[in-house]
């Protein structure tokens, strides 16, 4: 998720945290909870010190050993111990239960948008993405501003929270039977050898589709019941001597790795070729999505690269 939805969370944990036996006796620790809940909601994202280094190794970094399970472990005993130190070593298994919720959360939202995290790694280091919420989900915010507004109003913070989480459980959950639903509708009509990947828009009755056949990605939305198809992008050739010197780079061996909708580019200069490669799934501004630029010279050794990420439409740009 985004990091405003990552604060508002952290937010609503520290509400819901007065259904805590502790913090309802001990109000005056607020503070110190909501430090718990916010920095632990938002503590898995550590991983933005790699911008130093560039866009390119940032993507690579991101939502990977610090979403890890050792890390998530190392990162809910630093918080709850430091709140436990500011409290003179006194109820470190109460901010140890909500920091660990506030980083579960944030490990398990990332988990539902396209981008996904390395959760299990060193289990796993497969990129797992459910891809069921948008990047930033307008709903989930809104019932987290709500929530705010009502506790600031005088209401019990722990029942007004309960109640949102319940409806926000809900809304996953129904985001999920509509996922589920357009699956079994594009595969009760998919051609041979033909995949396709959903990707979660702000609606829940609207979502964008990537067809991927043998030599084409097709591009649709899927609106009120109806599946729409606008765009067809050709598949890079794979025998091409530029795609595969492109290849080379490490940052698209990342890209391919992480998804299956990758779509290649090439740019003729003067003094050689770009080599643009877009993953397709990030059709939305909010989504961050970014374009790998290989350069090459004529005779295709490697040059630079290039990483740019931001307020760009690869599916635009990649006709």
């Amino acid at each position: 998720m985004d990091t405003a939805t990552h604060v508002m969370t952290g937010v609503g944990l520290a509400g819901l945290s007065f259904l805590d036996p502790t913090m309802a006796n001990h109000p005056e620790l607020l503070s110190s909870m909501l430090f718990c809940t916010i920095v632990g909601s938002n503590a898995p994202d550590i991983d933005i010190i790699h911008k130093w280094k560039g866009n390119d190794i940032y993507v690579q970094k991101h939502r990977g050993f610090s979403h890890s399970i050792p890390a998530q472990a190392m990162l809910i005993f630093c918080i709850a111990g430091s709140a436990t130190m500011v409290n003179g070593g006194l109820y470190f298994s109460t901010f140890l239960l909500w920091t660990c919720l506030a980083v579960l959360l944030h490990v398990i939202s990332d988990i539902f948008n396209i981008y996904g995290t390395q959760a299990l790694r060193p289990l796993r280091n497969t990129w797992i993405a459910l891809n069921i919420l948008p990047i930033f989900d307008p709903f989930i915010m809104s019932l987290h501003l709500l929530g705010t507004f009502l506790w600031l109003s005088g209401l019990s913070s722990g029942i007004v929270f309960s109640y949102m989480y319940i409806l926000i459980f809900i809304y996953v959950l129904l985001r999920y039977v509509i996922q589920r639903k357009i699956k079994r509708k594009l595969l009760s009509k998919r051609d041979s050898g033909v995949t396709y990947t959903l990707i979660p828009m702000f609606r829940v009755d609207h979502w964008g589709i990537i067809a991927s056949l043998d030599d084409r990605y097709k591009l649709g939305k899927y609106e009120n019941g109806c599946i729409i198809w606008s765009k067809d992008i050709m598949k890079a050739d794979e025998k091409s001597n530029i795609i595969r010197a492109s290849k080379k780079n490490t940052f698209v061996h990342f890209i391919k790795k992480q998804s299956d909708c990758i779509h290649a580019k090439i740019i003729e200069k003067m003094d050689g070729y770009e080599v643009h490669w877009y993953d397709l799934r990030y059709q939305s501004r909010i989504d961050e999505p970014y374009v790998a630029i290989i350069k090459l010279d004529q005779k295709l050794n490697f040059v630079n690269s290039e990483i740019k990420r931001g307020f760009i439409r690869p599916t635009e740009s990649a006709e």
